[in-house]
């Protein structure tokens, strides 16, 4: 019989934040920084264009100095990590582009400098299903040995026509299988990345992308809304009538859908998309807001007494 189960601060979720606190018996932050500098899609190999949402910063913060040097970037936004949350324990996240596109000697060079650091107590690596050639397998399966790893996928969507429409110049079962064999290496944890309101997205696609994730046995989860930056391809689609974001409102109805066929061991990384850049957010404006949109899924979770995992069978 499905119950609510005991998750932290009474959510009715697992946020990371309790998956950080149990894995590590104290409280971590993710310290962001930017050394790769393109992907497949813009360096157009096998005809591919960019992605239709990436803008020219490739999801990086804006707050991220990508021309520094990777450690000035940590030392600086350590620091004021440390200030604001007062923790004093670290992850280092690879987050913008595809940092596994490219001279893989460069990450490891970063990683040894980034566990130097006292305080450091793991990685995180951003990268695409079809960006993990051998050589990344290998040097992932010996960081993992060494440290706590995350490999944060951008799987986007499991549907191949919507994967079309994205531009992101794969289809699903790349994905597929960039995860079974990212599985297949010990200690290492896998977080899939979402986008939620491509068009021609339905109850029971949402409903598949959380029974397959289960399946595959994947740790976390992180969830976007579609929304439009200016100088990307949507944009143009955008102003051309062709597309537009969906509401708050529906997208929290495909959030809670999602999360009520998850796993209650998947860990929930972001239940929306922040727009890092506000002068460059065309819509939607809620984009913009990082506290009401979770807050507003949440209340939809607790007023439809519903909680993540509620409508599987067996509650782990």
């Amino acid at each position: 019989m499905n119950f609510l189960p005991k998750f932290d601060h009474q959510k009715r979720y697992l946020p990371i934040s309790q998956y950080y606190r149990k894995k590590f018996g104290f409280r971590v932050q993710k310290v962001s920084v930017s050394v790769a500098k393109t992907c497949p899609n813009r360096e157009g190999l096998a005809g591919m264009k960019t992605c239709i949402f990436c803008d020219e910063w490739g999801s990086a913060p804006a707050f991220v100095q990508a021309d520094w040097p990777m450690l000035d970037q940590l030392k600086y936004h350590r620091e004021r990590i440390r200030k604001r949350y007062k923790v004093n324990k670290f992850l280092l996240y690879f987050q913008s582009y595809t940092n596994t596109f490219g001279r893989l000697s460069e990450l490891k060079k970063h990683c040894e400098e980034a566990l130097q650091q006292e305080d450091i107590v793991g990685i995180v690596i951003g990268t695409r299903p079809d960006c993990l050639p051998k050589g990344a397998l290998k040097f992932f399966e010996e960081l993992a040995a060494q440290t706590y790893l995350s490999i944060e996928l951008g799987i986007q969507t499991f549907n191949d026509q919507q994967l079309i429409f994205l531009r992101r110049g794969h289809d699903r079962e790349v994905a597929i299988q960039a995860i079974k064999r990212l599985r297949k290496i010990q200690n290492l944890n896998i977080c899939a990345h979402l986008i939620f309101g491509i068009p021609g997205e339905s109850n029971q696609q949402l409903i598949d992308a959380a029974n397959l994730l289960n399946e595959l046995s994947v740790d976390g989860v992180k969830l976007h809304n579609l929304h439009v930056l200016k100088n990307t391809p949507l944009a143009e689609e955008f102003s051309s009538g062709k597309f537009y974001p969906i509401d708050l409102q529906d997208y929290a109805e495909r959030v809670v859908l999602f999360l009520e066929n998850l796993d209650q061991k998947i860990s929930i990384h972001r239940l929306t998309a922040v727009a890092p850049r506000w002068d460059e957010l065309i819509a939607p404006q809620w984009t913009k807001e990082k506290m009401r949109p979770a807050q507003y899924i949440e209340n939809l979770l607790a007023t439809r007494e519903t909680w993540q995992g509620r409508m599987l069978d067996t509650v782990s």
